[in-house]
């Protein structure tokens, strides 16, 4: 057990949040990114503009679609996704050695499934971050001074599709359940994911 941890050490362990919009996947990112500040925090590239509140390199990094065709071609993305006619990925340089947080939607986490089984060097551990869907509802309104209502709702009917079959069961999945409702379950999820990882890579 011990050569398995000190294994994983070496690796490119990837903490794969996934969940529906406004579930609060962000939120628990950066709480473990302060908490475990030797964890590297994964900025994905997106062609969708910058929205309100975000800054480049902190919560993406804004590419033309020139430039993220370039590196699709080039190899260099650990997955890509296309929601709502933008790109989104991962580029396989955004990883460090050691654990690695990212934010990922289910086609997102397949990629990155697949890409473990003939990369050694990656270890996914998915976590299914579930909220009820009036408060991720809210959040996402509330997320803007102005926000664009229309495409709340949207996304918002578009994830009751895309996540149909991780709401069924998540562990079949490949996903480990958290709740984030409240301040108490935000504070109990952080907490169980660290645990999680600690367990599996610390070689105490």
């Amino acid at each position: 057990m011990k050569e398995q941890k000190e294994k994983l050490l070496m690796n490119k362990v990837i903490i794969a949040l996934v969940g529906k919009a406004g579930s609060g996947k962000d939120t628990i990112a950066s709480i473990l990114s302060a908490n475990r500040p030797e964890w590297n925090m994964i900025v994905s590239c997106t062609t969708r503009p910058m929205r309100e509140g975000e800054q480049e390199g902190v919560n993406y990094h804004y590419l033309t679609n020139e430039e993220f065709a370039a590196k699709v071609l080039n190899g260099d993305m650990l997955e890509v996704t296309y929601f709502n006619n933008w790109h989104y990925g991962t580029a396989k340089t955004s990883l460090k050695d050691g654990v690695n947080i990212g934010v990922f939607n289910p086609e997102g986490f397949d990629c990155l499934r697949e890409t473990q089984l003939y990369d050694k060097e990656i270890t996914v551990i998915g976590f299914y971050i579930d909220c009820e869907d009036k408060l991720r509802m809210i959040r996402q309104l509330n997320r803007e001074s102005d926000p664009d209502v229309e495409e709340v709702c949207r996304r918002f009917f578009a994830d009751l599709e895309d996540f149909e079959e991780i709401v069924a069961d998540p562990v079949a999945y490949g996903l480990k359940p958290v709740d984030n409702n409240n301040l108490s379950e935000l504070k109990a999820a952080t907490a169980y994911i660290q645990q999680v990882v600690d367990n599996l890579v610390s070689p105490d």
